[in-house]
């Protein structure tokens, strides 16, 4: 995906109001995101706070001198999410994560989640890789349980394992056709040693779609 800065902070400080508690979903495009929008935070004098999904945030947050708040003591006003695709029931596939089981969190908690996608991947219906984090231990046989939904690779980068924010590991996995996807996340999730999936059904409160510098917005009607 790729998005323009000036994109980025438009998209952002539109939705951010003063005394908001932020998150941003675990991935390189959220680090750039809050990067971005930081500046136009302090231009505009907004008082707001972020809770850190990953260590890197946390760091982006102490150089910028933004506050960080806590799931445990606060409720997220605004969440911001990058997706791959995303269809028209606002369920989304997010495969660029750092932490899946954090990013479920953090959607779960939004009161209001507003999910980034490029334009021609918002799609009638959602295929392709479905991520799963999934835990060390035992992971050959929980891939092997895995291949009954499709294609199973581990998530490699130069060579070496992929690790999550919580340590775990990252299955890929590749559906052709997915005709329902509560069954897809129920078949995922009975599988012992698979911690969370990057299917989220029915998490998404507004798509924004980027097309080149120009965006749209689509509010759910839920």
């Amino acid at each position: 995906m790729v998005l323009k800065e000036e994109t980025i902070e438009a998209l952002g400080l539109h939705y951010i109001k003063s005394g908001m508690v932020l998150a941003f979903g675990t991935s390189e495009h959220s680090e750039t995101f809050l990067k971005k929008i930081a500046f136009g935070i302090e231009e505009k004098n907004l008082k707001v706070s972020v809770i850190p999904t990953s260590h890197k945030i946390a760091l982006m947050l102490a150089d910028f001198r933004i506050p960080a708040a806590s799931l445990n003591e606060r409720e997220v006003d605004v969440a911001f999410e990058f997706a791959e695709q995303v269809d028209r029931d606002f369920n989304f596939v997010k495969q660029d994560s750092m932490s899946l089981v954090r990013d479920k969190m953090i959607a779960q908690s939004a009161a209001e989640l507003i999910v980034i996608a490029e334009k021609k991947n918002f799609v009638e219906k959602i295929g392709g890789i479905i991520p799963c984090e999934i835990v060390h231990f035992g992971w050959k046989r929980t891939i092997m349980q895995l291949e009954k939904l499709g294609e199973v690779k581990l998530r490699k980068i130069n060579g070496q394992e992929f690790r999550t924010e919580t340590n775990h590991l990252i299955a890929d996995v590749k559906v052709d056709e997915i005709y329902d996807l509560d069954e897809i996340e129920f078949q995922a999730k009975e599988v012992p040693g698979v911690i969370e999936t990057g299917l989220f059904i029915g998490y998404a409160d507004r798509i924004i779609l980027h097309n080149h510098g120009s965006f749209k917005t689509q509010p759910n009607k839920k």
